[in-house]
């Protein structure tokens, strides 16, 4: 086997329901060089790591390791990380299926001199229906690019000199916490359009709201840690119409329309109590 020039690494938690179709995405890349999949597997009780072996049976550049030692899936991503043997690293997610050219898309970027890349998402539910795409990277309210975790990439030499995901991080904001001190570092992250992932979404609106309330309380915490750096305060007088318009999307008779507006509420709701609780506001 070639040596990896890219490394994929997937933290994974209970994944055996959905690992198996990302790495058969993953076994049919169109990339003609080197690169490795490394599942951290974060205490799986499934056949999560059953799944991965079967692969590797067959197919030597997959192989998980044990990433259980603690709970988290910044654990599992540092610890699959320290595995890699490839000097760039790619990270999806084990419920969601990266595109035949994603490999091959992150290549060109890395090519073109990006340290750290970001690939579009494309949302769905569990049916198939897409609900959003989303671009490469976010630059809301902070001109600072940040991409999803599901769909990015960096330099190793990146990565060492940021010192890795932050662990403490359990409820979202760990791409932001991550791709923001890149920046300040001095690496740059570029959006790669054709580099796409297809990201499952809960299909439950109450398992969507916990979700993105989690976001919302999260970013009160990435804003404290970045507002020194830059990081604006999102302007209070916006809080009436972002609370108007989710509830009036709530009441439409479009299913998707409806999960819009829950996570506009959830997020807030989030900000709110967020803010409260660590007396900062960034509602």
């Amino acid at each position: 086997m070639r040596p990896p020039v890219y490394s994929v690494v997937i933290p994974c938690r209970d994944g055996a329901a959905t690992l198996g179709r990302q790495l058969e995405a993953l076994a049919g890349q169109d990339f003609g060089g080197g690169f490795e999949v490394v599942v951290a597997d974060n205490g799986s009780r499934d056949g999560s790591r059953g799944i991965v072996e079967s692969f590797a049976r067959t197919d030597r550049r997959f192989r998980c390791v044990d990433a259980g030692a603690r709970p988290g899936i910044n654990h599992a991503r540092n610890v699959g990380v320290s595995h890699a043997k490839g000097d760039f690293v790619l990270l999806c997610d084990a419920d969601d299926v990266v595109t035949p050219g994603w490999i091959s898309a992150m290549d060109r970027a890395r090519r073109s001199g990006a340290a750290c890349v970001g690939g579009v998402v494309e949302r769905r539910l569990p049916d198939e229906t897409v609900v959003a795409t989303d671009p490469g990277v976010y630059t809301h309210l902070w001109q600072v690019p940040r991409p999803i975790g599901a769909n990015c990439g960096f330099a190793l030499a990146a990565y060492a000199a940021v010192g890795g995901f932050d662990e403490s991080l359990l409820g979202g904001g760990d791409e932001s916490d991550f791709f923001y001190r890149a920046h300040l570092a001095g690496y740059r992250t570029q959006a790669v359009p054709d580099a796409v992932v297809v990201y499952y979404e809960r299909d439950g609106l109450r398992a969507l709201a916990r979700q993105h309330f989690r976001y919302g309380r999260q970013s009160v915490r990435i804003y404290q840690r970045f507002r020194a750096a830059g990081l604006p305060r999102l302007p209070v007088w916006r809080v009436p119409a972002t609370v108007a318009g989710g509830l009036a999307r709530t009441l439409s008779r479009d299913p998707l329309v409806r999960r819009r507006g829950v996570k506009r509420l959830a997020v807030t709701a989030g900000r709110v109590a967020g803010s409260l609780a660590d007396r900062t506001l960034f509602v």
